[in-house]
């Protein structure tokens, strides 16, 4: 009886203690672009909760600012943005939130491009002509697998800044995400590899990042200028330059309107194949199934 007693305080009393006991907060990030949101969860774990401002399948060059975002920049320890002028819309709520740990220079800030060599950064003056060009290289870095491993570290550098009693853990899964991406590339490669060398057509130059990582180049926009709609003049230059060349990939971004890549079928009859530009959302889609979902659209693209 006296056992049973015993037994039965032991209960009692983990079970208090698991109830009542301080819970390890999770470290509350906030993301400017959910593909930066899907690596931080995967090298975050269960320390994070993390939340994109700009939503899975919309242009992130035109994210309109909620309230609701400010008031998550300023209670969040981690705020990641993309850099390079793409996600210019964060300055505002970030000077609204008031949140110092999480502004430049604050431990809890993290730019994801630090370290990726850019591309197409402008040689000539930009003027209101040029259209959306950005000053400091083309954005859609994370497109290209490589460079989100340099995202992932990036981000885990900033997390055992504000959370450095998971470092190990944050060290752990950043080993993880380099060897989940590394162990994909062969397979990722060889889908593209009877292909290299080819150009592709797309709506924006949001894939050059990833076209270059896979031999492959952009060979036209639908955009005659980035940001600026396609013209009838310019589309059908292209499908002249795409007859003279025998281009025949065309790869339009899910974002965009269908009326021009619809055009080209037409004068072509080259059947455009519509590309994912983000993961499907922060829950359920991972980074990885992202670019699988890209080089299967790309490789669909050139039969």
């Amino acid at each position: 009886m006296k056992t049973q007693i015993k037994i039965l305080a032991v209960l009692v009393t983990v079970t208090f203690n698991s109830l009542f006991a301080p819970q390890a907060q999770a470290v509350d990030v906030v993301t400017s672009l959910p593909e930066l949101g899907a690596i931080a969860k995967e090298v975050g774990g269960g320390n994070v909760s993390v939340y994109s401002i700009a939503q899975p399948n919309h242009d992130y060059h035109t994210v309109e600012p909620r309230a609701s975002d400010v008031a998550r920049i300023a209670r969040a320890r981690l705020v990641v943005r993309s850099g390079l002028g793409l996600d210019i819309w964060m300055d505002s709520l970030m000077n609204a939130a008031k949140n110092a740990r999480v502004n430049p220079g604050g431990d809890g800030y993290v730019d994801a491009s630090t370290g990726i060599p850019t591309i197409e950064v402008p040689k000539t003056s930009i003027t209101g002509a040029s259209g959306d060009v950005h000053p400091d290289g083309n954005p859609h870095y994370y497109y290209d697998p490589i460079y989100a491993k340099f995202v992932a570290r990036n981000i885990v550098r900033g997390l055992i800044r504000v959370d450095a009693g998971h470092a190990a853990t944050y060290r752990k899964n950043l080993e993880d995400f380099y060897s989940d991406v590394d162990g994909k590339m062969n397979t990722w490669q060889a889908r593209l590899r009877p292909y290299q060398g080819k150009g592709v057509v797309t709506y924006h130059k949001n894939y050059n990042y990833f076209l270059r990582r896979f031999g492959l180049y952009q060979y036209g926009t639908l955009e005659a200028r980035p940001g600026i709609p396609p013209s009838a003049s310019h589309v059908s230059n292209l499908i002249k330059s795409m007859q003279k060349d025998k281009i025949r990939a065309v790869l339009i971004e899910s974002i965009y309107p269908r009326r021009w890549p619809d055009f080209v079928k037409r004068q072509t009859n080259i059947d455009y194949v519509v590309a994912p530009v983000s993961v499907n959302n922060l829950n359920q889609g991972s980074y990885l199934n992202l670019i699988d979902r890209l080089v299967n659209a790309t490789a669909e693209a050139f039969k």
